[in-house]
């Protein structure tokens, strides 16, 4: 499943090494930053921080060792005791991390109706945990809320053991019942999500053998089954919501936040609706010092401000108000980004290349509707998307099309078009559909009927490109009416299929490809689910279900290839095109684990550590920086400017 909107990165084929498993994880090179002086007292040795610190320290002495409680030894169970570190041991806590967004989302509910969005995404994992964890640059489960796991001889049910010393942030104990009732909460038909019922209503309900013993058996046999539930479920108290149903969290919960096990929390009188958004490092994270966490989620306070225009980001970045900035445009990355601050080392730009997954940028109809339901008039509109041009004379070069809806990975069918700029074949098409009278102002017209499309969009600085479109469009007889709307807008009549035209986004969700919830037909009608254009095709629902069923890796990969074609070759979206790195620039006062990013980072951290759960605030670094906004000539080191860190981590753990 995929979230909303992002900047589209290449994926490297190395996601594709592991499915479900786990054991030991090839370690990482030995230097994994440059840190300052003041945590160089921080052993870099991962033996020297514990899998499990004190295990039986948070037990509830009435349960057993049999039932996971005090004296549990994990016989017969599987875990992971031997991953190297995500983060760095010698980050230093504390201090302020600043950066915008340009809405704020419709709801801070981690499920229901708009709850899909990427500040959403983010929050979520910053606040709330899964059972298992995934290594990100081994895909290797780890313990996280369970130390230990078993996968039944048939692959279909699954046992959890709760770690014991588990607390949300009001101090309750985790135990097996938070599980039953997050899964009931995400299968609640009350709570209008039919994404998350589509995914998690395909296991029979979870049942607490123990306080600490939880078990789920899947209603049909899948390869992603066990990760789903144990890296995509996250827990929430039961002890809220035995009271209530999804109906109930929907208005109850609509700019609150349930309490939760992760490192952070978001207090009510931080959420300032409209302007900005804070959360804040809980002092009392039950984590803090297990080795999976070791050097990660080190600021104390990661504050989000609404800023509804691009320019004015990059302004009060500049200023220094913000402190890292997500360079979305070409054009400020080739041209606006190397004034006096980075040539003396105080502002940083860099390029990331690593294994986040790629992500989608498109234009999307509304198949619902006429005329938008005819194959050719979809297609006619994509040949007449000159995308070359754009790339070539806006863009520097910067970005390469999208010809898949799984770009830059080797699930990408080769033998999909191309669809490069043709008037003469769109308007053949347009003909064939009955579009081949012109009126006096020689526009294209059936039955009297101009031919007008509305696009809606959410960011001003798109009519770059899309005035250009605008104006092929008009020279065939076509009427491209723009439209645009907030964000907050766009994302509510996505989702409510309130549109002909739009233009959109979805960052990966997960590691791996889920299809079912983008495409198949039972969400076609449905509304809050992300198959926005009405998809529907037999053969598409038939792929999906196979691809659950199927654990050959390269079966699978030959399985997305024929969804790839099918999907591509109905032209429910106008591709546009992704960068094969995350580019961003900041303020050079920060420390990080080589590699900037953790391999499947993106700038937010919505799926994979990155910026918010892995920098610190180098106290060297901040006050060189100081040093060096009061004297221009003194230099602060930067580094290169591409980071290729990760592709080489491939290389040599291929």
């Amino acid at each position: 499943m995929r979230r909303r909107w992002s900047l589209v990165i290449l994926v490297c084929i190395a996601i594709l090494l592991t499915s479900c498993g786990s054991g030991s994880t090839p370690e990482k090179p030995k230097e994994t930053s440059t840190a300052s002086p003041a945590a160089a007292t921080a052993s870099v040795d991962k033996n020297t921080y514990p899998v499990f610190p004190d295990p039986d320290a948070g037990a509830d002495p009435a349960v057993s060792a049999e039932q996971g409680g005090k004296g549990f030894k994990g016989e017969g169970w599987e875990t992971n005791t031997d991953f190297d570190f995500v983060g760095d041991p010698r980050a230093i806590k504390g201090g302020l991390y600043r950066d915008a967004i340009l809405d704020f989302p419709g709801t801070l509910r981690m499920a229901g109706p708009e709850a899909n969005s990427q500040l959403n995404a983010t929050i979520m994992s910053m606040t709330y945990e899964t059972l298992l964890g995934m290594h990100p640059a081994t895909l290797k489960y780890m313990p996280s809320l369970a130390t230990h796991w078993q996968i039944s001889p048939d692959k279909m049910t699954f046992r959890f053991r709760i770690d014991p010393n588990a607390r949300f942030s009001d101090g309750t104990p985790v135990t097996s019942d938070d599980v039953v009732a997050s899964w009931k909460l995400m299968t609640d038909k009350t709570l209008q999500d039919p994404g998350n019922l589509e995914v998690f209503g395909k296991y029979e309900t979870p049942v607490a053998e123990s306080k600490y013993i939880v078990h789920v058996k899947s209603k049909e046999l899948g390869w992603q089954k066990f990760d789903i539930f144990a890296n995509g479920l996250r827990i929430f108290p039961s002890s809220i919501l035995k009271n209530m149903d999804g109906a109930a969290y929907i208005r109850d919960y609509q700019f609150k936040l349930l309490p939760g096990t992760g490192p952070y929390i978001v207090k009510p009188e931080d959420v300032i609706k409209s302007k900005s958004l804070s959360l804040r490092r809980r002092p009392d994270y039950w984590a803090a010092k297990y080795r999976a966490n070791a050097g990660l989620y080190n600021f104390d306070e990661i504050r989000y401000v609404v800023v509804r225009d691009y320019n004015l980001i990059f302004e009060m970045f500049k200023k220094g108000e913000l402190d890292a900035y997500n360079v979305n445009r070409s054009k400020t990355w080739v041209e606006e980004l190397n004034y006096d601050r980075f040539q003396n080392g105080s502002l940083v730009k860099t390029k990331v290349f690593n294994s986040f997954p790629a992500n989608l940028q498109f234009m999307a109809f509304n198949t619902r509707r006429k005329p938008w339901d005819d194959i050719r008039m979809r297609k006619a509109i994509t040949l007449l998307f000159d995308r070359q041009k754009l790339i070539e004379k806006l863009f520097f070069k910067e970005y390469y099309p999208i010809n898949s809806f799984f770009p830059g990975t080797i699930y990408e069918n080769p033998d999909n078009p191309k669809n490069l700029y043709n008037p003469q074949e769109a308007l053949k098409l347009l003909a064939d559909a009955g579009w081949k009278d012109r009126d006096a102002q020689g526009r294209l017209t059936k039955g009297g009927q101009t031919l007008q499309l509305e696009l809606m969009y959410r960011d001003k600085g798109s009519e770059t490109f899309l005035t250009v479109f605008q104006e092929d469009l008009g020279k065939v007889g076509i009427t491209l009416n723009l439209r645009l709307v907030s964000p907050e807008t766009q994302f509510k009549m996505e989702m409510q299929r309130q549109f002909d035209f739009v233009s959109a986004g979805w960052v990966a969700g997960s590691v791996f490809p889920i299809p079912g919830p983008e495409y198949k037909s039972t969400l076609a009608d449905q509304l809050n689910t992300n198959n926005i254009s009405g998809f529907k095709d037999p053969h598409v629902d038939q792929l999906c279900d196979e691809y659950d069923k199927t654990f050959d890796v390269q079966k699978r990969v030959e399985i997305l290839r024929q969804l790839d074609s099918i999907l591509s070759n109905q032209y429910h979206y106008v591709m546009e095109w992704y960068a094969p790195a995350e580019r961003f620039a900041y303020w050079n006062k920060f420390g990080m684990p080589k590699g900037t990013l953790s391999n499947l980072g993106d700038f937010y951290g919505s799926l994979g550590p990155s910026i918010p759960q892995l920098w610190w605030i180098d106290p060297q670094k901040e006050a060189k920086l100081k040093e060096a906004m009061a004297n221009p000539s003194i230099k602060m080191e930067s580094g290169p400017v591409e980071d290729h860190y990760w592709q080489e981590y491939a290389k040599s753990h291929s």
